[in-house]
C-alpha cells in the first residue's frame, strides 16, 4: 500500500511529471462490487499507481482538492460510488 509521504508526493506531482503509462484507466479498473467501500479504496491504493491522476475515454485527469477537512479516502469512495 502506498504510504503517507508517497501520497503527498503523489499529490504534487504535474501533467509533466506523470509518466502516462503508469495513469490508470478508469474503465479498465476492476475492482469487486462485493467488496467493503474500504476494501474498495485499500484496492485502489494498493495498486501502487497514483490516485490523483486518472485516464477517462483517453483523457486524463488529475483530482484536485479544496483546502477542506477531506480526506484522500473520502474522494476515492466518492470515486467508486460513482463507478460501481
Amino acid at each position: 500500500m502506498l504510504s503517507r509521504a508517497e501520497l503527498l508526493k503523489m499529490r504534487e506531482m504535474t501533467f509533466e511529471d506523470i509518466d502516462p503509462k503508469e495513469i490508470q484507466d478508469v474503465e479498465k479498473l476492476n475492482i469487486d462490487v462485493k467488496k467493503s467501500k474500504p476494501e474498495k479504496i485499500r484496492e485502489i491504493l494498493e495498486s501502487g499507481k497514483n490516485p490523483y491522476f486518472l485516464k477517462y475515454k483517453g483523457i486524463t485527469i488529475k483530482i484536485g482538492f479544496a483546502s477542506t477537512n477531506r480526506t484522500i479516502e473520502e474522494a476515492m469512495q466518492s470515486l467508486v460510488q460513482m463507478k460501481w
